[in-house]
């Protein structure tokens, strides 16, 4: 995923009122990313940034260059987060079938608390943002094909042990359970039962039999 360029030194230092001021870009990235998931991209002014991170709008434009690279390292950092975690739990010391249930039950439980909450990050910067906003279009772009791709992975891994129908192209079945997961994240936002959700991983695993 392509990532904007911030010094080894996590540390920044400024200057701000006169006074040398030290800040850890990550810890500022996690602070602003989460007022842009709560908020979304376009109701957040940078005034709501300089309060949630504590920093003066020089320090941000110095650290980010303006709003929009703000946002992309925050939605880099959130998608980096959660590729890991999914590849993390694909990866389970069980069975592909299970391993891929677990993973995809996991979006079930997340789904299933979203109602009245925020939803994914990554769902929500598709659904404001594209396609009209080209900057952050790449990165979208990349993160669900990286989620595609260790999905596809998963069943592919399956079909070498059985568990799975081995006629399945690889990339369109990828595609497919990515249109799943991210359905369970649109549906989090309203009131959908757990169990309902439960049966559609199961629907969706038997298809790939």
């Amino acid at each position: 995923m392509a990532q904007i360029p911030v010094p080894v030194d996590t540390t920044e230092r400024t200057h701000e009122r006169g006074r040398p001021r030290e800040f850890d870009l990550d810890e500022v990235t996690a602070l602003a990313g989460r007022v842009f998931w709560e908020q979304g991209y376009h109701a957040t002014s940078i005034e709501m940034l300089c309060k949630a991170t504590g920093l003066m709008r020089g320090s941000l434009y110095g650290a980010f260059g303006d709003k929009r690279g703000l946002l992309i390292a925050a939605f880099d950092r959130y998608a980096e987060g959660a590729l890991a975690r999914l590849k993390e739990r694909l990866s389970a010391d069980v069975p592909p079938r299970e391993a891929l249930r677990q993973a995809l039950l996991h979006y079930t439980r997340v789904a299933a608390e979203l109602n009245g909450r925020h939803g994914c990050f990554i769902t929500n910067a598709a659904l404001e943002l594209l396609p009209a906003e080209e900057l952050l279009r790449p990165y979208i772009e990349t993160t669900l094909q990286r989620i595609s791709a260790q999905l596809a992975d998963a069943v592919a891994r399956g079909q070498k042990t059985g568990e799975f129908n081995t006629g399945l192209n690889k990339k369109s079945v990828g595609t497919f359970l990515l249109c799943m997961v991210q359905g369970l994240r649109v549906l989090g936002k309203v009131s959908v039962d757990e169990k309902e959700l439960v049966a559609v991983v199961d629907i969706t695993l038997r298809a790939l039999l």
